[in-house]
């Protein structure tokens, strides 16, 4: 497996907390190297067009301090702009965004190999421009604050060659001005290393922070959702709960008076179901309950929505269904139920289901109550002249 961590030399010291899994903690550190990559590309683009204005315009001052070398220096200033600005063009794709650190690096080393190029060509020790190295470390500073190996050796190759610019031109030698230019060329590699250590690491922590944070947050709205999946449902049937079948029972009624479309609303029950739980236990009865929720939902159509009323109670809704299509699916319910295999101790159960029904009429003006009160008088027939059977009851 790759090692994602190698991308960030800060992290050998700071790894990511040991309790995040690996696959997330390999996220956390594919999502950071992205966001580290777009940060820097877009300081890149910025400080590549201002650093070239400036670069370009201290021309002026060639002027004043160099006139004879003014004609050559504009020239080796000019000729920087467009391989640098050629450079910076990966800085603007979204595929080669990773690579902006290196962009900046080479971009750094033009302006400050033109600079030890001035240096060398006007008065090696004695000249200012060693100024100008330091403000495109400082620069760079600003674009990358999180590689500190990358700071550090542009910082050193630039003391590098700023010495060998120096000592190639003795003309001009003046070892007190060598040294603080080296000094403090030094001083600000070393400077600029530690603040690029010190931010990388606080930024990179804070991400972690907050990407905890937005995942303990994913979590949590995950769990509230599952709370509140789990507190409409019932946890012996898996149907809906009577609260929240009654919720969906108000909602219909309340559309089907705007939309003037009638339904049906079903109480049924197990015949003799307290018979079963006396012969064979209440833990059989409860799955007794069990078989029949899964039952009848996998029979049921769209439109269609099944709670458990209490004990061995249901209530079905049947939406946009006319009065024969209604009977027929209900018949291929009542059917199933009673073609239901169940063995205890490997004898045979049976069990059959009664079934009450109301047709909800918007123009009649019913309400739930009396809704409700219809088709659970219908069942109540049924239970009184036979069970196992489906009334329909009539409106009065």
């Amino acid at each position: 497996m790759k090692n994602l961590t190698g991308n960030f030399p800060f992290e050998r010291r700071k790894p990511l907390p040991p309790s995040l899994p690996l696959p997330l903690r390999e996220d956390f550190l594919l999502k950071y190297r992205e966001i580290v990559d777009q940060t820097v590309a877009l300081r890149a683009v910025i400080m590549t067009a201002v650093g070239l204005t400036m670069h370009v315009s201290f021309s002026l001052l060639d002027r004043a301090l160099y006139p004879a070398h003014a004609a050559f220096f504009l020239l080796l200033r000019t000729l920087i702009v467009p391989p640098s600005l050629l450079i910076c063009l990966p800085n603007l794709c979204k595929k080669t965004k990773k690579y902006s650190i290196w962009t900046m690096d080479v971009i750094a080393l033009l302006h400050i190999g033109t600079l030890c190029g001035m240096i060398y060509a006007s008065d090696g020790a004695s000249s200012n421009y060693f100024a100008g190295i330091n403000l495109t470390l400082l620069g760079l500073a600003v674009v990358n604050g999180f590689y500190f190996w990358h700071n550090l050796a542009i910082g050193l190759i630039s003391l590098v060659l700023y010495l060998a610019a120096v000592f190639g031109n003795q003309s001009g030698f003046d070892l007190p001005k060598l040294i603080v230019a080296a000094t403090l060329m030094s001083a600000t590699a070393l400077f600029i290393g530690i603040l690029t250590k010190f931010y990388s690491i606080q930024h990179f922590n804070a991400f972690i922070r907050n990407e905890q944070l937005e995942e303990d947050e994913r979590k949590l709205a995950a769990l509230y959702s599952l709370a509140d999946e789990r507190a409409k449902i019932d946890d012996l049937s898996k149907i809906y709960n009577r609260r929240f079948f009654f919720e969906i029972l108000s909602a219909k009624i309340a559309n089907s008076r705007v939309t003037a479309d009638s339904f049906f609303l079903v109480i049924f029950d197990i015949d003799h179901f307290k018979e079963v739980n006396d012969a064979y236990g209440h833990t059989f009865g409860d799955g007794v309950i069990a078989v029949v929720a899964r039952t009848v939902r996998e029979k049921m159509r769209a439109n269609s929505y099944l709670g458990r009323y209490g004990g061995d109670e249901f209530m079905l809704i049947i939406d946009r269904a006319a009065t024969e299509d209604f009977l027929a699916r209900i018949s291929t319910i009542r059917t199933a139920v009673r073609n239901i295999q169940l063995l205890f101790e490997g004898t045979p159960v049976r069990i059959s289901a009664s079934f009450g029904a109301a047709r909800f009429d918007p123009a009649s003006g019913m309400d739930e109550k009396k809704l409700i009160d219809l088709a659970d008088a219908a069942l109540l027939e049924v239970k009184r002249t036979g069970r196992g059977e489906i009334k329909l009851a009539n409106p009065a």
